[in-house]
Order: structure tokens, then sequence, then C-alpha cells
């Protein structure tokens, strides 16, 4: 839901699925921070407009060493640093569960991240504070700030389909985090690996195979949600703008308004928050 001028901020954290609320205060907040997305092929970056959810300037994309040493993905990321970054605010996304700035899951990036901390290291390279959070996480805080999801209350669920499925849940406005519902596993085999962007390719799906693996991943899915809206976000949505045209879902599906900026934008609009997992270790989580 859209944030009013001099909003409060508030948390609430429901044990164990620590919802967090996605409201947040404009009160000195800056109207401008830096978005940062790991991928597994490409890391981009922009300076964003935190007021409109738009780029500004330039967006640089850089090679994502994603299956190298932590050293190399810090200087990836300075790399990709837009020339207009000033001393901004960053948000990085990241493929995987952050809790407290530290990488706890790692799919499609090299395991070696497992346990690491980014958050940290990431702002000791680029000079500037920085908050890390789940890639798919900051997709969804995107729409449902800016974008399909605005002012869309119930149950909301944005999956990106690109190299894995990734998941934002929201229920009334309020993030859970680091859902990873990509790895739900139906009929023995996990929703990613049958539906995602990267499954289309090596499974050699043609369009009308893959229109039905991904409609019963997101019926399955639903079944289990019940959620009220479905955005689907990612590179194949790009490509393939009325897509929802073409699957057979028990529930209203949307396709992202950002479509490739979603992961920028909102880890840019992360980094405005002052409350969520991903900002706060375990042990801080817990004692709230």
């Amino acid at each position: 839901m859209p944030l009013r001028e001099g909003a409060e901020i508030t948390k609430v954290v429901f044990h164990p699925a620590r919802c967090t609320t996605l409201a947040s205060s404009y009160r000195g907040m800056h109207r401008q921070a830096i978005g940062i997305d790991i991928g597994g092929s490409s890391i981009k970056a922009a300076v964003v407009d935190l007021t409109r959810g738009a780029l500004i300037g330039e967006r640089r994309s850089v090679p994502s060493p994603a299956m190298s040493a932590v050293s190399e993905m810090m200087e990836a990321m300075a790399a990709a640093l837009p020339d207009n970054a000033g001393s901004l605010t960053a948000g990085v996304t990241f493929p995987g569960v952050v809790v407290g700035g530290t990488v706890y899951t790692a799919a499609n990036v090299a395991k070696a991240w497992i346990g690491q901390p980014l958050a940290e290291p990431a702002a000791a390279r680029l000079k500037r504070s920085v908050v890390a959070i789940n890639d798919a996480d900051a997709a969804g805080l995107a729409e449902v700030q800016y974008g399909a999801a605005r002012d869309v209350m119930g149950t909301v669920l944005v999956l990106s389909l690109g190299t894995g499925i990734g998941s934002a849940l929201f229920v009334d406005g309020k993030l859970v985090p680091n859902t990873e519902l990509g790895h739900l596993e139906f009929d023995g085999m996990e929703a990613e690996t049958r539906a995602s962007g990267r499954a289309r390719m090596e499974r050699k799906l043609d369009w009308s195979s893959y229109m039905s693996e991904l409609s019963y991943v997101l019926t399955r899915t639903h079944a289990l949600f019940w959620p009220d809206l479905i955005v689907l976000c990612g590179g194949i949505t790009a490509d393939h703008p009325n897509l929802v045209d073409d699957l057979q879902v028990p529930a209203p599906l949307k396709i992202g308004a950002l479509r490739a900026d979603a992961g920028i934008v909102g880890a840019a609009y992360a980094s405005t928050l002052q409350s969520g997992v991903w900002i706060h270790s375990k042990n801080e989580v817990a004692s709230k």
C-alpha cells in the first residue's frame, strides 16, 4: 500500500512466519537511493527516485561472478555503481535467504556464500550504508509500493521467473520475507525445476508445454496460499507481455509493472526501511 507523508514506521513480527510491515516513514528519508540487483548472469545498478519508483539516469550492468569468491562479487558491485551515485545509501539484492545482512542459502550461486555476510563487506567496499535483501522480496516490495500490486489488500504473491522462481508473499501489505516458494516440491520435482525460465530452455519445452507446466505450478501454489492476486515478474514476462492470457490459474494474474527494474527499485526502497529481518540479526528478531 502507498506511503503517506509522515507515516510512522511500525514493525509487526508474527512467530514463526516473521511477517514484517511494509509501511515506512518518509520523515528524514532520502528521496533517492541506489538499487543493486545481483543476478546469476549480471549485476544491475541505478539511482532510484523513491517518490516515483523510477530510475534516475543510466542503469549500469556488469557480468556477475556468481560462482566466484565473495571478494570478486564486491569488486563487481563497485564496477556496477552508477556515476551519479554520490553518497546515497544502497540496497543490494541477493538470490537467497538474507537475514541480518548475512546470506543463508545459495541456490543458483556459489555455495561458499552460505553463512557469509553481504551487507557489511558491501558497505565497506562501496563506502556507504548498505542493506542486503532477498532478490524476490525486493521485486515484491517494488510491485506493492509502486507497481501492479499497489493498493491491493489481502494476500498477494509476487513470483519472479528467471534462473529460478523467486517469491515474495504479502498479507495486507505486510511482507513475509524469505519464502523461497520456488523450492516447493510438486510430484517429486521442485517448482523452479518445472517452470522457471531456465527450466523451459533446459527441458526444451515449446510455449504450450511451458504454459501447461507454469499453470500447474501456479495452481498448486494457489491451493496452499489462496492469493487474491498473483504478480509475475522476470525476464520471460518482458519477452511475453501477454503471457497471462495463456495461463489457466484460479486466481487473478498480472504482469509486474516495473519489469526488469523491479529488483533495483525494490532494493533502493528497502534501504530506507528501518525494520525487517533482512536488516536485523536472528537474535534481534527473536527478541522483539
